[in-house]
Formats: structure tokens, sequence, C-alpha cells
């Protein structure tokens, strides 16, 4: 088994579990580290060589000639000077000494333990302090005289700037860890995030976590499952509707016919009109089907909106209806041309339809561009905004489909092309009267914005 298998079967497979290992390793990692620290740099004890511990040494040996009688100074001595070797302790035959003010560190270590004022001489050699030896003299305030040597340390705490720079180490090794693991464990949840975003768009392909925790595996497959029952109803609804649209146009081809036949004049009219209402009726649901699936055949391509938006009018100007452009700009987005021309389209035979005419728009703005339809109708109500956007929902609700022109697709297939082109649409009523339907897209992200204007310049030539 390879090395991989063996740390996959060692980790936990639940998120509490991998969770509680973390903790232990960081706890664990901190232990070794610091372990370590402490064994590789700790000060060697060795109080014979110690500093401080010789300058203590020697000034309990002056304390003791200080208070003992002149006469038993010198076996005091002698005494001393077998029992700590290193110290070099002799007679010092100095009559009047002048404190040298020595401010070493193991001179104020031996002031300090000495505890009252003390004399001390630097006797020493150069050939002593270059050894790193100090040779004092010291006279006591009794009038005790003797001559030791010290080391010259400065003793400072051992490995100052290594301790610390395993503190820092330690610090920086437990938050990369912390930051290695949390990551891992989340990363899994991350996927699984992106792919439920993505379903339903475009990029609905995002490839669902198989590995991670045993929580978001049983959430990852769950999600799989449940995909591919939503794809097979989408597919199942769309088939359907194709089914009745192509079953239903040869019954209703023949009925055209037979109805040609009728003597009565109104009879016939009547009976043509509910024909007709009934193939538009069919065809405004594949219409929502096709559209409301995100638009995804046909590639996307650069397109100059305010031209998209001069063919429309231009198309409802022909027929007579009151529509014109009261400002226009000309920047380029990124989608298919058939699909947002039939999505302001719908806009503006809302407007005309409802309103008796349209004005339209183009503004800038943070997110990009925004074309907005406004007219003098009625509006709508507030409470019944959001329920507009869905399919077959009409804003004239009292009227039957014997005087209705329109099934209440319009604005649900507007909304699924404009998402499909990650855009926004949104629907306000104007303070002066009328809605304003407006339809917000990105710029073409790899188009500079000055050079949007030469590209149209050329094109137009």
């Amino acid at each position: 088994m390879s090395f991989g298998g063996i740390r996959a079967r060692l980790r936990p497979r639940s998120v509490a579990g991998q969770i509680a290992l973390l903790v232990v390793a960081a706890i664990v990692v901190a232990h070794a580290v610091a372990t370590t620290a402490f064994v590789l740099l700790r000060e060697p004890w060795r109080p014979d060589d110690h500093p401080g511990v010789a300058a203590g040494r020697l000034a309990i040996v002056a304390r003791l000639l200080d208070s003992a009688a002149p006469q038993d100074r010198a076996t005091l001595l002698a005494n001393a000077a077998r029992s700590v070797p290193n110290l070099q302790i002799a007679p010092w035959s100095e009559a009047a000494p002048t404190d040298d003010g020595s401010d070493r560190p193991v001179v104020r270590r031996l002031r300090n333990g000495f505890g009252r004022a003390l004399t001390v001489v630097d006797i020493g050699t150069p050939e002593i302090r270059k050894a790193g030896y100090l040779r004092l003299g010291i006279a006591t305030p009794n009038g005790a005289r003797l001559q030791a040597s010290l080391p010259d340390d400065p003793l400072r705490p051992p490995h100052e700037g290594a301790i610390i720079f395993t503190v820092i180490f330690l610090a920086l090794t437990l938050a990369l860890l912390s930051v290695w693991a949390t990551r891992a464990l989340t990363a899994p949840l991350a996927r699984l995030a992106g792919a439920a975003e993505a379903f339903g768009t475009g990029d609905d392909h995002a490839a669902l976590p198989e590995a991670g925790p045993q929580e978001v595996i049983a959430v990852s497959r769950a999600l799989d499952r449940m995909r591919n029952r939503v794809r097979r109803l989408i597919d199942d609804r769309t088939q359907m509707l194709a089914a009745i649209s192509h079953d239903l146009r040869t019954p209703i081809t023949r009925l055209r016919l037979r109805a040609e036949f009728i003597d009565d004049d109104h009879a016939r009219t009547m009976t043509l009109r509910d024909l007709d209402q009934m193939n538009a009726l069919v065809e405004a649901a594949l219409s929502f089907v096709r559209d409301g699936q995100g638009g995804a055949a046909g590639a996307r391509t650069l397109i100059d909106l305010a031209s998209v938006v001069q063919t429309v009018c231009d198309g409802f100007l022909d027929v007579g209806a009151d529509v014109a452009v009261t400002q226009s700009r000309h920047v380029l987005v990124r989608g298919r041309p058939d699909e947002l021309e039939r999505a302001i389209t719908n806009l503006v035979d809302n407007a005309v339809k409802y309103g008796g005419g349209a004005r339209l728009a183009m503004e800038q703005t943070p997110r990009g561009v925004r074309i907005v339809v406004g007219d003098t109708g009625p509006g709508i109500p507030d409470s019944e905004r959001d329920a507009m956007l869905q399919p077959f929902v009409r804003g004239d609700r009292a009227r039957n489909l014997n005087d209705a022109s329109g099934f209440g697709l319009g604005l649900s297939i507007v909304l699924a092309i404009v998402e499909s082109h990650d855009g926004w649409l949104t629907l306000t009523n104007r303070p002066e009267g009328g809605l304003a339907a407006a339809i917000e897209l990105p710029l073409a992200a790899a188009v500079a914005p000055e050079r949007i204007e030469t590209r149209i310049a050329a094109a137009a030539e």
C-alpha cells in the first residue's frame, strides 16, 4: 500500500474527527518544537564554570572574612582556596586600596551578593584579561583583604536571539499548519458550493467533490442525484411541449381548413381567431422553454447594444407605434444578438400594449450599461411585481383569453434571457406614472472602453 493510501486510511472521515485531529496535531507540534528548543538551547549546568555562581561564592567568602576575627581570617582564606579552587583565592597585601569603580556585570553581581559597600580593584595582567578572566583585589569594610579570579562574562540570558527565533518559528509553523489544514478541510465545501451555484447556468458541468469528509461526500452525492433528476425533468418537459406543438399543428391546420367552409361569417371569424390563439399559445410556450434554458445554444459575440435597440425601435415605428429612443450610447456587450433583440422587443411590446407607447434610454452604470423602457401606463403594484416575472401571469388578470393578446410569458422570457447574459432585470413604477423596465448588462470585459468607439466607427464604414 502506498503512503497516500495509508494516510487516507488514518485520516478521520468526519468533519468533527478532522477538526479534532487538527487541534491535536497543533498541540503535538507545539510541544515537540518547544521540547526540541529546550534541549538544544539549554544552558549546560556547570556551577564551577558559571560566572554568576562564581561571583556569588566569592561574595559569600568575602562576607565570612569580613565578619571573622582578624586572627582567624588566614585560616578561613586557606580553607576557601581549597574549597573553591577555580576562584584562585589568595591573600592580598594592599594596605589602602582605592576602588577603581569597575561596572562589569560580574563585579556588579559580586557587590550585590556582598550586600554592603565593597572595595574592588582590577589587578589582573594583560595576559589574564586576554584569557577572558578578571583578577580582582577585594577589601571589605572591616579590613579583610583577598584576591580572586572571575570569568569576565556579560551575564546575558543564554542564546537570547535563538530563543526569540524559536518562538517566532513556532508561531509561524502553527499558523501555516492551521491554514493548510483548514483549507484542506474546507476545499471540498467550496467546490460543492461552486457546483451548486453553477447548476442551471451556462457552466453547468462543475465537478462535484469526490473526496473529503464523509458529510461532504454524502451531500455531494445527493446533489448529483438531484441534478440528474432535475435535468431529466427539464428534458421531459421540453420533449413533452415539443411533442404537443408538433401534434397540435396538424389538427389546428385541419380545423383551419374546415373553418373556411363555415357559412356564418361571424362564427367563421371567431373560430379562426380561436385557432390563431391556440397556435400562438403553443409557440409562446415553446419559446419560453427554449429561452428559459439559459440560451445554451449559440456562441456569444460582441454586440453594439445601441444598434440592437435602434433596430427594435425601427420595427415598431414601421407599424405606426409610438416608440422613440431618448438617450443612446455605443457600448459593446458580449451575448447572442437574437436573444437580446427578443428581450428588448418583449419589453417595448408590453409598453406599447399597456401604456400606448415606449421611450427607451441607455445609461451607464457601475456594473455596465442599462436599457430603460418607460411607458405612461398603469404600472404594476408593488405586491404583484415579483409575480409578474413568473410564467403565465398577466398584469390584467381580470381579462380572459377571449380578449387577451398575450399569455403572461413575455417578462418570463426576458428574465431568462437577461440572466443567461449575466444581467439583471428590474421593474419600477415611475414617479410621473407608468412603468420603467430596465435591463442591465455587463460590458464586454475583453474590450478596452477607449477602443469601443473605434470599432463601431470601423464597422459603420
